[in-house]
């Protein structure tokens, strides 16, 4: 993505601020003024906003523009590391600290020394993860698996969730410590259907990135006028997918608004898990259902169903699935994996 150039950025600065989060709206104008502001605060951040929002890039934009610029930024999605490997990923571990550590290896605070570590999806990490993450947040240091000495760590923690965090700490599923920890400085990403205004500038940054060297490709005025009317559940991360999509079919220079396939998806519900019987007494007629043999079985079973049924009604659009769904594209990738699930007829 093209990177947007602001030349005022501010007193003292000794060159142009850089940006990959791009739109000309005032709403994206106030979140590139805040990043600036936020930079050279080494508070923690946490960035709040819908699944394909631009998240990720305005962490990056806020590391660009720090004085940790020249230092490393780890991005790290908290929702795709399996549980049992956290503490070993996120720490490192020494030679021989369990079977198959056959060197030592840094994790990743050590990998983000002197710069900026992104938890993105910050909320899906477990409770005993939560509990490791504050102690290093507290005392600075980590310690390896394996290792008998913690090592002094100097690093800036942007955290991403498409979640609230607040109510998750109301509901038990995040401590409220680490939220507070976490949570000193807030952002707040837009959704890009609030902001129509920014879809051409944000189109024609992505065709240029995709088109390949002298193919000159626009958008006709109905399918601007389309896709400024259609609601972007994926964000921007789903009109890339759009763009991506018609640049591999259409055989001109122009997208007219037939080749961007954006009508809304189906509104038909996904399907619930048929409710067991918990006793023996019912007060209707209906027979009680056999409880499943195997309850990780049976939930796997759902997870399965429940994922394929929404890439059917999404016409196997990743994207859309995973708004439909209420997960991030990475978790539902991840989720995929895990399962088998077919993305395809």
């Amino acid at each position: 993505m093209i990177p947007f150039l602001l030349s005022d950025a501010g007193p003292g600065a000794a060159q142009p601020a850089v940006f990959r989060l791009l739109g000309p709206s005032p709403a994206m104008q106030q979140v590139r003024k805040r990043i600036l502001q936020i930079a050279n605060n080494h508070a923690p951040v946490t960035i709040y906003g819908e699944s394909g929002s631009g998240k990720e890039l305005a962490a990056r934009d806020i590391h660009a523009n720090s004085s940790r610029a020249a230092m490393p930024f780890i991005a790290v999605n908290c929702g795709a590391i399996p549980e049992a490997l956290m503490e070993a990923e996120f720490f490192g571990y020494r030679r021989g600290a369990f079977t198959g550590a056959i060197h030592d290896r840094d994790g990743f605070f050590q990998a983000a020394q002197g710069g900026t570590l992104l938890l993105d999806e910050v909320a899906d990490l477990p409770l005993a993860m939560q509990v490791k993450l504050l102690r290093v947040i507290q005392e600075r240091s980590v310690r390896k698996l394996g290792a008998t000495h913690e090592q002094p760590i100097d690093v800036r923690i942007i955290s991403a969730t498409h979640q609230n965090l607040a109510l998750g700490v109301q509901q038990g599923h995040f401590r409220q410590d680490l939220y507070y920890r976490l949570n000193v400085i807030e952002l707040q990403l837009p959704a890009l259907r609030t902001r129509p205004e920014d879809i051409l500038p944000l189109v024609e940054s992505i065709l240029q990135r995709l088109c390949s060297p002298g193919r000159k490709v626009r958008l006709s005025e109905a399918a601007l006028a389309a896709l400024t009317a259609y609601a972007f559940p994926g964000n921007v991360r789903e009109l890339e997918n759009m763009i991506e999509r018609s640049l591999a079919f259409i055989s001109g220079s122009v997208i007219e608004a037939a080749d961007l396939n954006c009508a809304p998806a189906s509104a038909t519900p996904l399907p619930s898990p048929p409710a067991y019987a918990t006793s023996a007494a019912t007060t209707s007629n209906q027979p009680l259902v056999a409880l499943p043999l195997s309850l990780p079985d049976y939930l796997q079973t759902i997870e399965r169903e429940l994922i394929e049924r929404a890439l059917r009604q999404c016409r196997f659009n990743r994207t859309r699935a995973a708004a439909l769904l209420g997960i991030s594209l990475r978790q539902l990738r991840y989720r995929m994996q895990r399962l088998a699930c077919h993305d395809s007829e």
